[in-house]
């Protein structure tokens, strides 16, 4: 197990300019990635859905309205729900909200994250708890879930809105699992990985999944989009990690270093650096070979081109 008093002299030696380097073009990489030209109009639905359903009549609460709706990001969940629904039938309205409330679900976490960490930049923009104090952050975030349920009570689909809440359920688990572990850098790997599947990867395959389960795939297709997603949010937590340590935050869009300034014992510091990049790519690996079965379906393929873009 590595020291974690090494962090800092892991930033002094010369490879890692070398690693930031990389990560940074990665991130460049990122960005420009056209994996969702598939799914760019219905990616702009989901978005116009969203920021319909976050409304105030209330004037004192349209700043923070505005917040969430200027702010959604790479939209990397509803992505991998909408193009696993694709395989099989064309994008339908269900598709829409239920990627929508992946979204609202998903910037509840980030708010939550924000104030657990103390994080004073979140995609190149100043972090709500850093603008309003931990408070409204925290409030901010019971609203977009208490909003994300309310909207799926109009679903009738108790298949769909338990996956929704099971995936809640285990995100807020893996959270609480990562705060428990604070400053026990003696953790074992597998101690980690566990941690990271259910904060991370299960939203993933839940994603995957029920983009499968709106379209009515079979089983066996199923269960390949559940592993898909779970390997693929494996491989993009631990790139994620590792950033922390070496990226760059004008590329990051995030506050850097805050992992070790938290003590949370995250692989590149429980392991070396050569390992974690291991890591990664076997879980890269997993989740391009669990989209075999699709063969050449265009939206399995642009999976593909998410996954590589990203991890």
């Amino acid at each position: 197990m590595a020291n974690p008093g090494r962090l800092h002299s892991f930033c002094e030696k010369d490879f890692s300019n070398t690693l930031t380097a990389s990560l940074n073009k990665m991130s460049d990489q990122k960005s420009t990635s056209g994996y969702s030209a598939l799914i760019a109009d219905q990616l702009a639905q989901t978005r116009d859905f969203l920021s319909n359903q976050i409304q105030c009549s209330d004037a004192k609460l349209c700043e923070f309205m505005d917040y969430i709706r200027n702010r959604q990001g790479k939209m990397l969940r509803s992505s991998v729900l909408l193009l696993s629904g694709k395989i099989f039938c064309q994008i339908n309205p269900l598709h829409i909200t239920v990627a929508a409330v992946v979204e609202m679900i998903h910037a509840a976490t980030l708010l939550h994250d924000d104030v657990i960490d103390n994080s004073l930049f979140r995609r190149h923009q100043p972090t709500a708890n850093s603008l309003w104090g931990q408070n409204l952050a925290v409030l901010l975030g019971d609203f977009l879930l208490s909003r994300a349920f309310s909207i799926t009570t109009s679903l009738e689909r108790n298949d769909i809105n338990k996956i929704l809440a099971e995936t809640a359920e285990i995100v807020c688990l893996g959270e609480m699992l990562e705060s428990a572990c604070r400053g026990d850098f003696k953790i074992s790997v597998d101690d980690y990985l566990n941690i990271i599947e259910k904060k991370t990867a299960v939203f993933f395959a839940n994603s995957a999944l029920l983009g499968g389960i709106i379209s009515n795939a079979d089983e066996k297709s199923c269960k390949a989009l559940y592993d898909f997603g779970l390997n693929l949010g494996m491989a993009f937590q631990i790139a994620d990690d590792l950033s922390d340590v070496f990226g760059a935050e004008v590329n990051t869009g995030k506050t850097a270093g805050r992992d070790f300034e938290n003590k949370i014992p995250t692989l590149p510091i429980l392991k070396s650096i050569d390992f974690t990049k291991s890591k990664i790519a076997e879980y890269r690996e997993k989740a391009l070979s669990s989209l075999n079965i699709f063969a050449a379906e265009p939206a399995a393929n642009a999976l593909k081109d998410l996954t590589i873009s990203i991890v």
